[in-house]
């Protein structure tokens, strides 16, 4: 249970507050309102495990599907609208948050 923490590689340079490098292929893009979503999968870390999906927000498009691509993008996010939610054990209620995670692309 104590594993050691590993050191990740640097890279000479600190990253921003509230920034991420994202590396994957384009599965998808769509555009609304001005806005491009993209839809990226990225690689998963072992042949054991599901890769990760994310939507990151741009102005500009990111590239074409099956495009393989590293971008920046800023973490972000919001709540939504609380509901109550009763623990099937205890039968005790408590108010729920849900919080959406939001990614837009530094440009």
């Amino acid at each position: 249970m104590n594993a050691a923490v590993q050191n990740l590689p640097t890279t000479g340079k600190a990253p921003a507050p509230m920034e991420v490098l994202i590396k994957g292929r384009i599965e998808a893009s769509r555009r609304h309102d001005g806005t491009r979503y993209t839809r990226i999968l990225t690689p998963a870390p072992d042949a054991y495990s599901r890769p990760q999906v994310l939507e990151v927000r741009s102005k500009q498009s990111l590239g074409q599907s099956g495009d393989e691509i590293s971008v920046t993008a800023r973490l972000g996010g919001f709540t939504r609208k609380a509901f109550r939610a009763t623990d099937k054990e205890t039968g005790e209620v408590t108010m729920v948050t849900p919080v959406d995670l939001t990614l837009d692309a530094v440009e």
